[in-house]
């Protein structure tokens, strides 16, 4: 079985370099929203769960409850997209560096 040309592994590489800026370069900020969405809901978490509310609830408390059920809600859909994310990257800077 012959080598591939040259001129085959540096279009082979393009490509997958061209896939990597269209694929994944637009979707790295996907990691800072996941870091945001993890600290927002640990800390609101930890707010509501060792702190004493006993000052009666009012609006700030339940726009901060709103916040941490939306973070809540959010860390699993993100957890997979970002694991998704990473493996996908992963994979291709693989088959690049073949």
């Amino acid at each position: 079985m012959q080598q591939p040309s040259d001129n085959w592994k540096r279009i082979r590489r393009a490509a997958l370099e061209r896939a990597q800026r269209t694929a994944i370069t637009p979707l790295t900020p996907l990691y800072t929203i996941y870091a945001s969405v993890c600290v927002c809901y640990l800390v609101g978490f930890l707010r509501f769960q060792f702190f004493d509310i006993s000052a009666g609830p009012d609006w700030i408390t339940a726009m901060q409850l709103l916040v941490v059920v939306i973070s809540g809600a959010l860390v699993p859909v993100l957890t997979g997209s970002v694991l998704t994310l990473h493996v996908t990257r992963l994979r291709l800077d693989q088959l690049v560096e073949e």
